[in-house]
Order: C-alpha cells, then sequence, then structure tokens
C-alpha cells in the first residue's frame, strides 16, 4: 500500500471516529448560561452541561429538538428525557413545576420515537409564570462522560435553530 493510500484511510478512520450531535432548541426565547438558571442543582452543573432558555411571551409549545428517542416525558409533564445517539438530553420546563403535578401542561407526543420539529408538550406559560418559581428552561446532557466538549449558542433563538453542537468522546 502506497503513502497515500495510507494516508487516505487513516483520515477516513479519524473521520468516522468524530462524532457530532447537533441540539435544536425546543421553544423560542432567550438563552442563558448554565451558571444564571435559578435553581442550584442546574446552575451548578449537578444535573449536566448546557444552557437555559427564558421562554418567549408568545410561546406555548416544546419541540422534539432532534431526530431521537423518547425515553420518558415524566408524570408531571415538565420534564424530557430524549436519547441522542450515546447522549441523555434532559428538557426541563420552569424551575419547581413539579410541584404544579401537571397543570399548565398538556401531552401531545404518544410513542418512543421522534422526528426534529415534532410537537411533544403544550404549556400554558401564564399559569407557570404565576404559579413556579420560574419559566427557565433548562435544557441539558445528562451523562457528559461521553462529551468531549460542547459549542453553545447565545442570545435569541427560535424553536428549531441550533442550540449546542455536542462533540462526543
Amino acid at each position: 500500500m502506497n503513502l497515500l493510500n495510507k494516508l487516505f484511510k487513516y483520515f477516513n478512520q479519524t473521520k468516522n471516529k468524530i462524532k457530532v450531535v447537533d441540539i435544536s432548541s425546543p421553544i423560542d426565547g432567550e438563552i442563558i448560561s448554565l451558571e444564571e438558571i435559578p435553581d442550584e442543582a442546574f446552575a451548578a452543573g449537578v444535573i449536566g452541561d448546557g444552557v437555559g432558555i427564558i421562554p418567549e411571551e408568545n410561546s406555548s409549545i416544546i419541540y422534539a429538538p432532534c431526530n431521537s428517542e423518547l425515553s420518558s416525558i415524566f408524570d408531571t409533564l415538565h420534564a424530557i428525557s430524549i436519547e441522542i445517539q450515546e447522549l441523555e438530553l434532559i428538557i426541563h420546563f420552569g424551575i419547581d413545576t413539579v410541584s404544579l403535578k401537571g397543570k399548565g401542561f398538556t401531552k401531545l407526543k404518544e410513542g418512543e420515537k421522534i422526528k426534529k420539529g415534532e410537537k411533544l408538550i403544550k404549556y400554558d406559560l401564564n399559569y407557570i409564570k404565576e404559579n413556579a418559581k420560574s419559566i427557565c428552561t433548562p435544557v441539558v446532557i445528562a451523562n457528559m462522560e461521553k462529551v468531549d466538549k460542547i459549542e453553545k449558542k447565545t442570545g435569541k433563538i427560535k424553536a428549531g435553530d441550533l442550540l449546542m453542537r455536542v462533540y462526543l468522546k
């Protein structure tokens, strides 16, 4: 095998080892840093790494951030767990929203397979504002041991726009 063939084979093998997962925003809003999330566990990165999103006033739907497997929608409908390749993504709508016991949320999705942009949960933003600690929505990777690095977007974002690019180990 000549040198060019060896190099070509090496670069193809290396290229195939790099795994990148794009995660789109599940809601419209303003991105904030993890440290700004008004919850100690999220802000300290105990749950995982990612961002928070403050929903826009007219938003009312949590959309699937990518094609993937829906691990679970919590019984209280305030949080969603999604498996994307090797990652576990948590979308946690609001802070202390578990205490609402599902009120203010409507499940729109049944089944495990989800497609990017598919409607998962409808929420009543005004009700949640009045009855929860915060409407800030953490979007975090729970199993950071699988992650090499994360590129996070900042500023305003629309559902479906790239929120994070995750590079797997």
